[in-house]
């Protein structure tokens, strides 16, 4: 089933980069790869904590291939509701950023929401940036271990890096996937992502990343 899955991904980033229109050399698209770990467990009946890792491959004019790390410890504190928050490291091309965040997740049926609000510590920035994060993913169950997933999420910047940097909308993302649970601990999955930069007068730029998952709840 690993092995299907991975062939999935594999198919999907070939037949993207297969679709790349002209355009696409004019450096207003790209194709990118990411697979993802997942770790999961109660520390207490009420509080779980979460460690994701990644590995991005990415060409270098998007920031060259990235690492990243997190945590994220969570509170339920009312049915459908969670708070919590964590920190993370992300490498790319010799540079590293350190973000703490905090969230809350609401859940409602097969509705998921989340508020993420982050601080982005980066090497030779002006200052720390303050990104806003809401998500909405939907998940559908389609039996014998398999779900279906669809998505989106708003990223708005409220301070840049940069002095005179303020607001804006710094993307957008939609998301559609399928997963298989091998067992009570383990699942894995391939997604696929649309990343869309808005750059003001200038053509928005995209990005299209097919990615694997593997999800592990100890």
């Amino acid at each position: 089933m690993i092995r299907l899955l991975m062939h999935f991904a594999t198919l999907l980033a070939a037949l993207i980069a297969a679709w790349q229109p002209s355009k696409a050399q004019a450096a207003d698209e790209d194709v990118q790869l990411w697979q993802f770990v997942f770790l999961t467990g109660d520390l207490d009946k009420d509080t779980r904590l979460t460690v994701d890792a990644t590995q991005r491959w990415r060409e270098e004019a998007r920031g060259d291939e990235q690492q990243t790390i997190r945590f994220t410890i969570e509170q339920t504190v009312a049915e459908g509701v969670r708070i919590g928050g964590g920190a993370a490291v992300f490498d790319a091309g010799g540079m590293t950023e350190i973000r703490p965040h905090q969230q809350m997740v609401l859940i409602e049926r097969r509705f998921e929401f989340r508020t993420r609000f982050e601080q982005r510590f980066f090497d030779g920035a002006d200052r720390v940036e303050l990104r806003l994060r809401q998500r909405v993913q939907y998940n559908q169950p389609l039996g014998d271990g398999w779900r279906a997933s669809v998505g989106g999420e708003w990223l708005g910047l409220l301070q840049g890096r940069n002095d005179g940097e303020g607001a804006s909308t710094e993307q957008w993302r939609a998301q559609a996937g399928v997963a298989y649970r091998i067992n009570n601990r383990l699942e894995v999955g391939a997604n696929y992502w649309l990343l869309a930069f808005p750059r003001g007068d200038r053509p928005t730029r995209y990005s299209h990343v097919p990615q694997t998952t593997l999800s592990y709840r100890f």
